[in-house]
């Protein structure tokens, strides 16, 4: 049976051998001897710490990296919560022109010789000039020419022919459309500003403007325009318009007249639904 040339008993009687033999030599040999394993570590670790020193200036330490994903992350949440603030702000915009809209809503309700006729609205000619919007009420639903329609609070148009079971509504941004109306807005002091002016359609089909007031006079942008005029169903007066969107001074006469330009709320062409003031029997 074959052992193998080194055994630990071998091993440990070398080690009992070779410090028997260290003991009789003279210091200084025994010393030389003792620094050969120390010598052999510190030539083989030089490389190792070169190694060490290339790889760190190469690469960048960990915690470098963490930092820029760190300082990128911050900086998309930031944006985020400015967004989101922004969106706020908006929606509190919206709320407010609501609420003032609902008030209205809440004064015009108290119709006892109105029936609001809802109706859907199935037809639209696409006509800038003349636009017109075709309903699926009509005689038979006692609707008849003249007739304000609306929408919320918002004046719509006016009932200009009808059949048996549809009517044809023009609406208030036709290029013939002219009416006096109420501009209402507030004063520094809080105090609510009332004036009367006289709104014609502008070229794009789509706003209102006047050239009539002055300078000085309290039209300010985000002032609601209600209608005031006798020509249409008396029932229609007071429903809102639109908002206006310009007010500055005039480009031909900036230090005497304002340039007023007033859009409506809605996007008139596209409601989905309408209501007829229709007079009870």
């Amino acid at each position: 049976m074959n052992r193998p040339p080194i055994t630990a008993k071998r091993v440990l009687i070398g080690l009992t051998l070779a410090l028997v033999i260290l003991s009789q030599l003279p210091v200084r040999a025994a010393t030389w001897i003792s620094y050969l394993p120390h010598s052999f570590v510190s030539l083989i670790s030089q490389p190792a710490v070169l190694l060490t020193r290339a790889s760190t200036t190469l690469r960048p330490p960990r915690d470098d990296t963490d930092e820029v994903i760190d300082d990128k992350d911050l900086k998309h949440k930031y944006a985020e919560a400015l967004a989101y603030i922004d969106n706020l702000e908006q929606q509190i915009i919206e709320l407010r022109n609501l609420s003032e809209s609902l008030t209205k809503i809440d004064q015009l309700l108290q119709l006892e010789d109105i029936q609001m006729a809802g109706a859907s609205v199935i037809g639209f000619n696409g006509d800038k000039e003349n636009p017109i919007l075709t309903i699926n009420i009509g005689s038979d639903d006692e609707v008849r020419d003249g007739l304000a329609v609306v929408w919320g609070a918002n004046l719509v148009g006016e009932v200009v022919s009808t059949s048996a079971k549809t009517s044809d509504v023009k609406l208030i941004t036709a290029a013939d459309t002219g009416f006096q109306v109420r501009f209402a807005g507030q004063s520094p002091d809080g105090s609510t500003n009332t004036l009367t002016g006289y709104l014609e359609v502008g070229k794009d089909g789509r706003s209102f403007y006047t050239e009539a007031f002055s300078v000085d006079d309290p039209v300010n942008v985000g002032d609601l325009v209600f209608l005031a005029d006798d020509t249409w169903q008396s029932r229609a007066k007071g429903f809102i318009v639109g908002a206006v969107e310009v007010a500055e001074p005039h480009p031909d006469r900036p230090y005497l007249n304002k340039l007023v330009v007033v859009r409506p709320m809605m996007d008139l062409a596209h409601l989905p639904r309408v209501v007829v003031l229709v007079p009870r029997n």
